[in-house]
């Protein structure tokens, strides 16, 4: 069942200082849900790390290991002196190929999302210290505005928390790409040094088997990439997996800042850009007084 809230600011109940400390000013009931569903959503893109890379993905701070790109594992093999093995445990390499992406570049997108929420806290505040001013103003017309005026900073912080958590959402997609791509490498490049081993004791013990040691090392050296392989390809499974579920997640918060964004056409009527205007300078009315109830951003209760 879908528990839903009437979004018109109280005009007599205290406002409730929500879980961000704050930062935009104090928050009602209507950002405070908001807040909630973006943490319930950060904290399940934030565990998908686990089976997949081993740990849990933090935020915004840092995206990805950041150590600038990684050596190619089959330098190594080549300079060894079996590269002429390469037709043979080159499919090791597709599993590299899957995973790509820039750290740095994708941690100065994310930065830019964090900054985008910082500004609308900012932006809140302000708005949140122009409507005190406005406590002398009586009558229904000066009800009606604060009113409205309350709304607006409950929709601007709703929209930092929006950013924020796309941010979030962001940071972890591509740190568990570059993560399990630096992974992968590590698996790779353990296997190749195994196959290094094997085939230089296969050669070594060639004279005395006849040659029939390095068809064995072959064998035991397709036997480890293929392991390897089977380990690589799980891990990019579960990866595909968790990617459409973090879309999904990421879909959710489209859906809240889009309802957030229409409640705000009221102030197209204000400016008399629509054809009603009955809604002067973003008043609360009957056609907008229940505001943002019922939709996505919305709990879900037992």
């Amino acid at each position: 069942m879908v528990t839903t809230f009437d979004t018109k600011p109280p005009t007599t109940a205290p406002e409730t200082s929500g879980g961000s400390g704050g930062t935009g000013g104090p928050e009602g009931q209507f950002a405070i849900e908001i807040e909630h569903q973006v943490n319930v959503l950060a904290n399940e893109a934030k565990q998908e790390g686990v089976p997949i890379v081993g740990h849990v993905l933090e935020g915004m701070d840092n995206v990805g290991d950041g150590g600038g790109p990684p050596a190619d594992p089959f330098v190594q093999f080549f300079s060894s002196g079996f590269g002429w093995m390469i037709d043979k445990v080159g499919f090791l390499r597709d599993a590299i190929d899957e995973l790509d992406g820039d750290a740095a570049a994708a941690q100065t997108v994310v930065d830019s999302m964090k900054e985008a929420s910082e500004g609308l806290s900012f932006l809140a505040r302000g708005h949140q210290a122009d409507i005190t001013s406005l406590q002398d103003w009586e009558g229904d017309a000066g009800e009606a505005f604060r009113a409205s005026m309350k709304q607006l900073h409950e929709e601007l912080l709703g929209l930092m928390h929006v950013v924020r958590g796309l941010g979030t959402l962001t940071a972890v997609t591509i740190s568990m790409v570059i993560t399990l791509r630096k992974i992968v490498r590590e698996l790779v490049a353990s296997a190749l040094g195994a196959i290094v081993i094997i085939m230089g004791a296969a050669m070594a013990a060639a004279v005395w088997t006849f040659g029939a040691s390095i068809a064995i090392g072959l064998a035991a050296s397709i036997a480890a990439a293929a392991v390897t392989a089977v380990e690589s390809a799980r891990r990019i499974t579960m990866l595909q997996d968790a990617l459409g579920r973090q879309t999904e997640r990421m879909g959710t918060l489209e859906t809240i800042g889009e309802e957030i964004a229409d409640a705000l056409k009221r102030f197209e009527k204000a400016a008399g850009l629509g054809q009603d205007t009955s809604g002067r300078l973003g008043a609360v009315t009957p056609d907008n007084e229940k505001g943002l109830e019922g939709k996505a951003w919305a709990p879900v209760s037992a």
